[in-house]
């Protein structure tokens, strides 16, 4: 394993064990393990919310609510939308009649693209045309139906129910996800983009716990049965 592991990477757990190499590995393979857990949690998470966002997008602007014209999309939407579209096979994009097509779709938007539609909209076209793409109009018309349980949440920290505090709370997941998504540590935390304070692993698994109340708080029950992230986290390797 030490082989397999570069000098820079293992100093992180190395100053994390206090300079003991037993107690570093230790570490790397409970970050491991963490990490895996977080990422089970996570893959319910994201399909979960991916389909309560189309859902309501669909009770507004229809099933296909990607091609109508009625909803505004920044640049960076719209070209999430693109790669998505573009990774589908060819057959399937050619049969556009095909019913399956919207979920097909939905399937491709990473987690990313959801919570960018919580935020506040970007520009899109071309000068003397380039416009700025209010999000708050999706969220009012439809995307705040998508967190049934967001209100309550909201009122339990103080806050008020919003698009920029939804969009905050999918923003710490995504966030979290790409981190272990791609092998980072989790060992001294994890940043937010903007925040000099880092997050812990313990910050991450509640906010995936928030998020899953925010959606269906039977969900989240039976989330809070299932995850092995609580026991993982409780038994990290000590000196």
């Amino acid at each position: 394993m030490d082989q397999a592991i570069s000098a820079d990477r293992f100093a992180t757990y190395l100053g994390a064990g206090a300079g003991d190499h037993a107690l570093a590995r230790a570490l790397y393979i409970w970050d491991r393990d963490v990490s895996i857990s977080i990422l089970a949690d996570i893959a319910i998470l994201e399909v979960a919310l991916r389909n309560a966002m189309h859902g309501a997008l669909s009770a507004v602007w229809g099933v296909r609510w990607y091609e109508n014209p009625d909803l505004m999309f920044d640049e960076r939407t719209l070209g999430q939308l693109r790669r998505a579209w573009e990774e589908l096979p060819a057959p399937v994009r050619k049969n556009r009649s095909d019913s399956r097509l919207p979920g097909r779709l939905v399937a491709r938007c990473m987690f990313g693209f959801w919570a960018n539609l919580l935020d506040a909209g970007g520009q899109v076209g071309l000068e003397p045309r380039r416009t700025k793409v209010d999000y708050e109009v999706m969220w009012r018309s439809a995307l705040h139906s998508a967190f049934k349980g967001g209100p309550v949440e909201a009122r339990a920290e103080g806050a008020r129910y919003t698009r920029p505090w939804a969009h905050e709370a999918l923003r710490t997941v995504n966030m979290l996800r790409n981190r272990v998504a791609h092998h980072e540590p989790l060992i001294n935390g994890f940043p937010l983009p903007g925040q000099a304070q880092r997050l812990s692993a313990i910050d991450g698994h509640e906010a995936c716990r928030k998020l899953a109340r925010m959606i269906d708080r039977d969900l989240a029950t039976w989330l809070d049965r299932s995850s092995q992230t609580p026991t993982l986290l409780a038994t990290r390797p000590q000196p």
